[in-house]
């Protein structure tokens, strides 16, 4: 009758390291509270491109990502803006570095653009007349447009 001993302990040890797992897997993921001045985000979501200032925002160190003499550096604070006027925009980056992508970004999300159309331009409706051809939404599909000449 040792049997019965050995299957309830290889049981209670497989109980002990499910939890385990389940408990590692929830350190994992961190949800954090957006600041204030920002759109809800996903779970997971870790930056914030702002088109105002041309930079990012850290939602889990909660810091500002600038480029400053040619650098990228992170500071707590912003001098001369006032968040409640950025129009941020929730990023799908995974990685450290968001700003490796800052040339899409602007295009995507200029900072010229007034609250709400970059809503509508992130779903490739609304753009003014000549403006998909800029951004490259129109044109020969190399984001140059067509120009003129022969068809």
């Amino acid at each position: 009758m040792n049997l019965l001993p050995k299957v309830a302990l290889s049981g209670l040890l497989t109980l002990s390291l499910m939890g385990a797992t389940q408990s590692v897997q929830a350190q994992v993921t961190i949800n954090v509270n957006p600041p204030s001045w920002g759109p809800a985000a996903p779970a997971g979501t870790q930056y914030y491109y702002v088109p105002e200032y041309g930079g990012y925002y850290d939602l889990r160190d909660q810091q500002y990502i600038v480029q400053r003499d040619g650098r990228w550096t992170r500071v707590r604070n912003l001098s001369g803006y006032n968040p409640a006027n950025f129009h941020p925009v929730v990023l799908d980056y995974r990685g450290t570095q968001p700003w490796t992508l800052i040339g899409r970004h602007r295009q995507l999300y200029p900072a010229s653009l007034p609250p709400g159309q970059v809503k509508r331009l992130e779903s490739g409706k609304g753009l003014p007349p000549g403006q998909a051809k800029k951004l490259g939404y129109g044109g020969n599909g190399n984001g140059k447009g067509h120009g003129k000449g022969k068809h």
